[in-house]
């Protein structure tokens, strides 16, 4: 398999695993202004590699947003000469967009309610509070991948190197945790494995 399509599966395999297990705010499109920019709703995850991209022109049109998402960076690789085995070190980025409290964030208990009636409901849709809570859905969100991770035998085909830390954290620079409100983000490097190709000249072998 060739670098390429060894991304394109973990990607594929991000898409279809993780990102249906996370919903959150929908980031809205770069130029808009005004209180519609805040209002409140979410969408699952979409998935990127090696780039973020940036507004309505750089995106695929079937493609809600590029936050939340999650992008596939390849931060190194290698290939064993005597097992043909090759090695990548991947870094996700996770992100999310999280200005405030919207009102819907909020569950309140409902008053007198029936035997079978939710008993809270979600506050009204116009209330809105600026806020640095945000952080709170990039962790949850690394959560669920975290997760994921430990309990799959495989990343779209590629072996995990179980040998490797699960390292991850949050954006920083010189040691300080970048502002960068109202989006949040986070990492996590992933050790996989793979099936290199053999030489060409092996082929007259094989």
């Amino acid at each position: 398999m060739s670098v390429v399509n060894d991304l394109h599966s973990v990607m594929g395999w991000l898409r279809e695993t993780v990102c249906p297990l996370v919903s959150l705010k929908q980031a809205p499109d770069i130029g808009e202004q005004g209180e519609e920019a805040y209002a409140f709703k979410t969408v699952h995850p979409e998935v990127y590699g090696m780039y973020w991209p940036v507004g309505n022109v750089a995106r695929q049109p079937d493609l809600k947003t590029p936050h939340p998402g999650i992008l596939v960076q390849l931060s190194e690789g290698s290939e064993g000469w005597s097992d043909m085995r090759r090695r990548y070190r991947l870094r996700l980025h996770l992100s999310a967009w999280n200005p405030g409290r919207h009102g819907p964030d909020v569950w309140y208990p409902k008053d007198s309610p029936g035997p079978l009636e939710p008993r809270y409901v979600r506050g009204p849709e116009g209330e809105y509070e600026d806020g640095y809570g945000g952080w709170q859905d990039a962790w949850s969100f690394l959560d669920t991948l975290l997760r994921e991770v430990r309990n799959a035998t495989d990343v779209g085909g590629l072996s995990i190197d179980r040998s490797e830390p699960l390292a991850f954290g949050p954006y920083s620079e010189q040691g300080a945790i970048l502002d960068l409100y109202p989006y949040w983000f986070c990492w996590v490097d992933l050790a996989l494995v793979a099936q290199a190709s053999p030489p060409t000249w092996a082929e007259d072998y094989l």
